[in-house]
């Protein structure tokens, strides 16, 4: 996939600990200050803890807003 315009569907999953990442799949994170949602690409597989939360540029790629 890379080079390819992302897609993002209608059920993009919240971002949230405890959760196994591959690779390519998509998170949203809510912005409180911009009161939008922002859309992460996983760029490498991993399990996710307090570290790996997005914007990790190690785990995660910025997509867009909702």
């Amino acid at each position: 996939m890379p080079g390819a315009t992302p897609y993002i569907g209608n059920a993009t999953r919240i971002w949230e600990t405890n959760v196994h990442w591959s690779l390519y799949s998509q998170c949203g994170i809510w912005d409180p200050k911009g009161r939008g949602v922002d859309i992460w690409e996983c760029i490498r597989a991993h399990d996710s803890t307090q570290f790996t939360q997005p914007p990790n540029g190690l785990y995660w790629r910025y997509i867009a807003r909702r």
